[in-house]
C-alpha cells in the first residue's frame, strides 16, 4: 500500500501508508526536504485536502485517512496575515499548469471569503442584469395591446 507524492520540480516519491499518520507525516517532510516544523498538506487529484496538519500526532495508521495508490501534491500550509484564516500554497512548481483543473479549487481553499463575495457579486449582477429585460418585456406587451383592436 502506498500513496505517490508530487511537488519540486516534477519530482514523485512513493510513499507506504503501513505505518502510523505521525511517522508519515515525518518521512514526508524528511524526503521533500522540508522544515520538520513546517506545516503540510495533501490534495488528491479531486482537490480534497487530506488535513494532515490535525492529525500530525496521531497514531492511526497512514491508510485510514489516505487511499492506496493515489497521488496527491504536497502544500505547505500557512496563515493569511489578511484573513487570519489557512492559505495552502503548492509545493508542485509549475502547479497551474500541469494541473489547472486544482488551481482554482486550491485558490479557493485559501480565499473562502473572496469566493464567497465573488458569488454574491455575481448574483447580484445577474439580477440587475436581468431587471432590465423585464421591464423591456412588460413594455412590449403593454404596447402591443394598446394596438389591437377590440372585438
Amino acid at each position: 500500500m502506498f500513496v505517490t507524492v508530487l511537488f519540486g520540480d516534477n519530482r514523485m516519491e512513493m510513499f507506504n501508508l503501513n505505518c502510523k499518520l505521525i511517522n508519515f507525516i515525518h518521512n514526508l517532510k524528511e524526503r521533500c526536504d522540508l522544515d520538520f516544523k513546517a506545516c503540510v498538506d495533501l490534495m488528491d487529484s479531486s482537490g480534497r485536502v487530506m488535513n494532515l496538519e490535525a492529525k500530525r500526532h496521531s497514531v492511526d495508521p497512514a491508510s485510514s485517512l489516505l487511499v492506496e495508490r493515489q497521488y496527491h501534491v504536497l502544500l505547505r500550509v500557512c496563515r493569511d496575515d489578511d484573513t487570519g484564516g489557512w492559505k495552502y500554497v503548492s509545493l508542485l512548481n509549475n502547479f497551474s499548469q500541469s494541473h489547472p483543473e486544482l488551481t482554482e479549487l486550491l485558490w479557493k481553499l485559501s480565499n473562502p471569503n473572496k469566493e464567497r463575495d465573488r458569488k454574491i457579486s455575481s448574483l447580484r449582477r445577474g439580477r440587475t442584469q436581468r431587471s432590465p429585460a423585464r421591464q423591456t418585456r412588460n413594455k412590449n406587451l403593454s404596447g402591443s395591446t394598446k394596438n389591437l383592436p377590440i372585438k
